[in-house]
């Protein structure tokens, strides 16, 4: 037998096992050619005759994944499933944050930086005038909200592509506030959502909250949600509204391609869709040029963008906004008899700190600090993980997902890392059904190559070789 051709019977045994999936991603050559010690050319030989007896399939700059349709794997297409989560999310990562000495698991954004600091000095100068003339800024700011925060929004928005338009954009308390507005807008009990996979488990918990049902669509790097298998989902079942982060993606860091919108945007049109579209990382892209929203596609009312400040500035800051389009009545009225108001001294806050050149220089710090950090980060990665860890590298955000073999317990991880005073964020929360079990997700918003954080990463390291090797141990050669 030739040394390709063992390649190819281990990846048959593991399709055969359950240890690879449909949809799942294959090793990189570079780490299964050590992990089986044999050459790259002859994984390289073994991926294209599993490409061309159609195993697997191949996609640019990023590999190849299982494809669903082979005669090892035959998947049930998605169906609608109730979210339960219960608490799950907040017991574990709040406690966890908290806790730890060494925060890798938050989605918290860098608080150290100069933009904060001024944004903070503004809020206290207002404040001290309203110590000196009470009532000034303190009244409800019923919705929509400051009207001078949300020209600040409509102008920053996009970039020099279409503009939102100021009277169409609602201040809430933040983007979770502005999601939760948005579905229950759109939706009502029992209604069927899609949503991609995977997915911020915060959305899930909302969607949970609200009694709604999900069809999760696998989304991958970098093209995002899988459009195909979108469509065939929208001929079987009646879909209110799709809920997707098509830019600085949590967890997976894509860029949704322009072309790929433009094909959403056609389909939910043929459809009559509604599309939640999540910002909240939009500004965080490695480049200066950010891509443009698929609200700014939007010529019928469908799209309602969500955004805050909570991952530019800092998450105590509750300053969120939707822009809902057609559905602008609906969510300005629920968000006056749900929480009846926005912070009026904070929105006045937000909005002469949006407006001053502070703001444009903050961003710009943003994109270069993440971009700088990234790539410290993911060299520390491939040093300190072992080559079963797949390392995925994101466009945009601060946030990394880190896939491991199928048999290996991200729960588990997490755990023994917490009670080395390390925090991650397991892949079982990104998941109705614990697909992404085998994964977790590290922030790197503040990773500055310290001895301490090499260390949390170099034992993240160590504790992943064990369960690998411990696994080996258990499976049949």
């Amino acid at each position: 037998m030739k040394v390709y051709e063992k390649v190819i019977k281990h990846i048959e045994h593991q399709l055969r096992s359950g240890a690879l999936q449909a949809y799942d991603f294959l090793p990189s050559v570079r780490s299964l050619s050590q992990t089986l010690n044999v050459s790259k050319n002859s994984v390289i030989r073994a991926y294209i005759a599993l490409e061309q007896s159609g195993v697997i399939l191949a996609h640019p700059r990023k590999g190849f994944s299982i494809k669903a349709d082979t005669e090892y794997d035959q998947p049930q297409p998605p169906s609608p499933q109730k979210v339960i989560r219960g608490a799950t999310s907040l017991d574990i990562i709040g406690s966890a944050q908290r806790q730890a000495d060494v925060v890798f698991g938050s989605a918290n954004p860098d608080t150290r930086i100069k933009g904060r600091k001024e944004f903070y000095k503004q809020l206290n100068k207002l404040v001290r005038l309203e110590i000196k003339s009470p009532a000034i800024y303190s009244h409800y700011q019923a919705p929509p909200g400051n009207l001078e925060l949300r020209q600040q929004i409509a102008k920053k928005t996009h970039s020099g592509h279409a503009e939102l338009d100021p009277e169409e954009i609602i201040i809430t308390n933040g983007a979770q506030e502005a999601i939760s507005l948005a579905l229950r807008s759109t939706t009502q009990s029992g209604d069927i959502i899609a949503v991609e996979s995977p997915c911020f488990y915060g959305t899930l918990q909302c969607i949970e909250a609200l009694g709604l049902q999900i069809i999760e669509i696998p989304s991958h790097a970098p093209d995002g949600i899988d459009l195909e298998q979108l469509s065939n989902i929208l001929e079987r079942w009646e879909i209110k509204t799709i809920l997707l982060n098509p830019h600085a993606n949590n967890p997976l860091g894509f860029n949704m391609p322009d072309t790929m919108k433009s094909s959403l945007m056609a389909i939910a049109q043929a459809y009559d869709l509604v599309i939640i579209e999540d910002d909240v990382f939009g500004k965080l892209v490695h480049t200066s040029q950010r891509r443009r929203t698929l609200k700014s596609m939007d010529t019928e009312g469908r799209v309602i963008l969500c955004s805050a400040l909570s991952k530019i500035l800092d998450p105590d800051i509750r300053i969120g906004w939707v822009s809902p389009g057609r559905y602008f009545d609906q969510v300005n009225y629920l968000k006056y008899v749900t929480t009846l108001a926005t912070s009026g001294l904070m929105q006045h806050a937000s909005a002469l700190w949006m407006e001053s050149a502070n703001f444009d220089r903050h961003i710009k710090q943003l994109q270069n600090n993440y971009r700088q950090r990234k790539i410290l980060f993911i060299e520390a990665l491939k040093t300190c993980l072992p080559v079963e860890a797949h390392i995925n590298n994101p466009d945009s955000g601060y946030l990394c997902w880190i896939t491991l073999p199928l048999n290996i317990d991200g729960d588990h991880l997490f755990e023994r890392m917490k009670s080395e005073g390390v925090s991650i964020t397991p892949g079982s929360l990104f998941g109705t059904a614990r697909q992404f079990q085998h994964c977790i997700r590290l922030n790197f918003s503040t990773f500055d190559n310290t001895p301490q954080q090499i260390l949390a990463l170099a034992r993240l390291g160590e504790i992943i070789s064990e369960e690998v090797n411990f696994q080996a141990q258990k499976s049949p050669t």
